[in-house]
């Protein structure tokens, strides 16, 4: 009895339901959405979401009436580089401004796909602590490659790979650090040009090899690839998504759909580049290769949608400014998803290639309580996802600039 009663005196007590009204609701599995809603949070998740009719509030329940806003779950990038490097004596982790700049832009989890100096796992761990504000992290360490390659050089080396044995020996080595995803260059620049439709950095068994030994310890798997040779064998090789993919002809879009790999097109990343050369005033031959890498991409990005591949939200962001991540799914739009599909790829459909739909990505009973407000209604009008007012990650707000709460409006 003793006993019974000191553990009910030590144990934490529980936070108070916090019930948030809002003039919209963003319901991204259905595509629609819901007037007048209320979303009950309990902890760090939802207890309930749907109409404010339809909805009993909770005994002593904390009510915050956020106003005229649309609430949708927590936006999701599924390729940004938050942090490179270690850390200056005396100078703060790597990526702790980039992550704050993601977080309030509405962006709660995020795949970091590739750093430098394990700077996106020491990252993870300080936001996960606690230490420094930032999205949920998912985090590949190296990028691995071949000698001379892509990943070599963006890198430093790190992940260099020379056959399937060393490709084994070095998953198993990121696994053992803590790594949630490995991600290897297959083929192809950071921008694509013609030259890069055949280009294949890794033998085929190579990239078979990093495939099977990191499924076989639970990790999913990206690939760089831009040429419709590089991203053919990192399909038949089992990977799990192919980042950027500019030059997909039909037969690679055709085996991506086949076997359900995800296209990570990063377009907006271009337009961005092009933007700020002509800025900076640069030379006619860069600029055209700038519009050149535009354009190659955006038409095998449109390829893919009318094959029916489907499409995730990520933003390579490092290359574009970290808290521009939005800008991604205007983009999206224009190579043929609808304002709720381009939603999508950025929540539900994002989470699923991260294997956390169970977790995030939808706003329902039981999950995360990851959510962001924005000022209109993103299915009219995607740069509503730019005017982002309020983020909640895991039940905590994390971003306040909407209206001041009015109880008695909730009544």
């Amino acid at each position: 009895m003793l006993l019974a009663l000191l553990a009910l005196l030590l144990a934490p007590a529980q936070a108070e339901p916090v019930v948030l009204r809002a003039a919209r609701l963003l319901d991204v599995e259905r595509g629609v959405v819901v007037e007048d809603a209320l979303v009950i949070v309990e902890g760090q998740t939802l207890s309930a979401v749907g109409a404010r009719a339809a909805l009993a509030l909770p005994a002593g329940a904390r009510v915050r009436d956020l106003g005229d806003v649309t609430l949708l779950p927590g936006l999701i990038d599924v390729h940004v580089h938050l942090a490179w490097g270690p850390a200056a004596p005396g100078a703060p982790l790597p990526g702790t401004a980039e992550a704050l700049a993601t977080l309030r832009a509405g962006f709660t989890t995020v795949r970091n796909l590739g750093s430098t100096g394990f700077a996106d796992l020491r990252l993870r761990e300080a936001i996960e602590d606690g230490l420094v504000p930032g999205p949920r992290m998912l985090v590949a360490g190296p990028a691995l490659g071949a000698p001379g390659g892509t990943c070599d050089g963006v890198f430093a080396g790190e992940g260099v790979v020379r056959d399937a044995e060393e490709a084994r020996a070095k998953v198993r080595e990121l696994a053992e650090r803590g790594v949630d995803v490995i991600k290897f260059c297959a083929g192809g620049g950071v921008l694509a040009t013609a030259a890069d439709a055949e280009a294949c950095e890794l033998a085929p068994e190579v990239q078979r090899a990093i495939v099977e030994e990191a499924h076989a310890r639970g990790l999913r798997v990206a690939a760089h690839a831009q040429g419709a040779r590089a991203v053919r064998t990192a399909v038949e090789a089992g990977v799990d998504s192919i980042e950027h993919g500019s030059l997909l002809d039909e037969a690679a879009a055709r085996l991506m759909k086949e076997r359900g790999v995800v296209l990570v097109p990063t377009l907006h990343r271009l337009e961005w580049s092009l933007a700020s050369a002509e800025q900076a005033g640069a030379a006619p031959e860069v600029l055209a290769g700038f519009e050149q890498a535009s354009e190659l991409a955006f038409a095998s990005a449109t390829l893919a949608v009318k094959l029916g591949v489907p499409i995730a939200c990520g933003t390579d962001a490092t290359v574009l400014p970290h808290g521009l991540n939005a800008r991604e799914l205007p983009a999206l739009v224009r190579i043929g998803l609808t304002p709720a599909q381009a939603v999508r790829a950025a929540t539900i459909d994002a989470a699923r290639l991260l294997g956390r739909e169970q977790e995030i990505g939808s706003l329902a009973p039981g999950k995360r309580a990851d959510l962001v407000a924005v000022r209109g209604d993103p299915l009219a009008d995607l740069t509503a996802l730019e005017r982002v007012v309020w983020v909640m990650k895991d039940g905590a707000v994390v971003r306040d600039d909407a209206a001041p709460a009015d109880p008695a409006a909730a009544r």
